[in-house]
């Protein structure tokens, strides 16, 4: 199993005290993965970061922050602004000099990154092949990805997972601007056809979270000839822009497989995406994982296997 695919599992523990508040426990596990997973550093740097600026140890906070610049890490600005984690950070002269520093190292890294594409080809099976394109989550890879999707290979699926251009910290990419990730994945599925042979008939969109709002997006807008979108605990979707894209599917038949989590803080978004795609003619199914957090479910090969047929009928 992927190195990151057990970092994750083993982050639940630290999820799970953060839900309830307990952030010094919260921070003894964060401690803990830091010392076993020393590759996922900028993850659990920020978290440091993030968990003692809540528990008020301002000082204790800003150094680690200087330790990781001086490291060579960065965050995108972004990050740094948004998390409500951060809050008491902001507006110290220490943490706005530091965050002039991210900003800075940020565009110098961002001027020169471009979207990727990694392929996983069955071995054997009738071409055209049908396609599964594969949208990572926030701070992810389209490496790291594909061994979550791959396992459609032996069905005889083409998988692509593409990768954004948009940088949130080294090696971690983000589909944040939606117009440019929308952009960059339609490029990279041209790209695609040019060198695999694709039934264009049997495109299926895929997505975790921030890459599976934007399978929605590509899906129904029809910048994509999918046939659908399989979503995992999708980011937020507005409303009004959900209808908006569903509207412009009549035009073409698609349909909607979710993978939901219980425990997710956008379970009832998961729900309200399953009752207005109908209303627009839209099949959309979800599946319910009552004590899934903001992950893939264990299981997820078969949730796959499930949600292909259902989207390919």
């Amino acid at each position: 199993m992927p190195d990151e695919r057990v970092f994750f599992q083993r982050t639940q523990e630290m999820m799970a005290c953060y839900e309830r508040g307990d952030y010094a426990g919260a921070l003894a596990v964060t401690g803990r993965l830091a010392a076993e997973f020393p590759n996922q550093s900028a993850r659990t740097d920020f978290w440091r970061i993030c968990l003692l600026s809540r528990l008020q140890k301002v000082d204790e906070a800003l150094r680690v922050l200087q330790a990781a610049l001086d490291g060579g890490m960065w965050w995108a600005e972004p990050t740094l602004r948004s998390d409500p984690d951060l809050a008491p950070l902001h507006g110290l002269p220490e943490f706005e000099r530091m965050t002039a520093v991210c900003r800075e190292r940020h565009a110098a890294a961002q001027a020169v990154s471009k979207p990727a594409l990694v392929v996983c080809e069955p071995a054997e099976a009738v071409k055209p092949y049908p396609l599964l394109i594969a949208l990572h989550p926030m701070s992810s890879t389209a490496e790291a990805s594909l061994s979550y999707w791959e396992t459609a290979c032996a069905q005889g699926w083409l998988v692509a997972a593409v990768q954004s251009s948009q940088l949130a910290w080294p090696g971690a990419y983000a589909w944040t601007d939606r117009d440019k990730g929308q952009e960059e994945v339609v490029g990279q599925f041209a790209s695609l056809c040019e060198q695999y042979p694709v039934d264009l008939s049997r495109v299926i969109v895929g997505g975790m979270s921030q890459g599976g709002a934007l399978a929605i997006r590509l899906a129904l807008n029809g910048s994509l000839p999918a046939r659908g979108f399989l979503a995992v605990v999708p980011g937020l979707i507005e409303r009004k822009l959900l209808e908006e894209w569903a509207g412009t599917a009549r035009d073409h038949p698609v349909r909607g497989y979710l993978v939901a989590g219980g425990r997710d803080p956008r379970r009832e978004f998961f729900g309200q995406v399953c009752e207005i795609l109908p209303t627009f003619g839209i099949p959309c199914r979800m599946e319910d994982h009552p004590e899934l957090g903001h992950e893939f479910p264990p299981d997820f090969e078969q949730s796959l296997e499930k949600a292909l047929s259902f989207l390919s009928s």
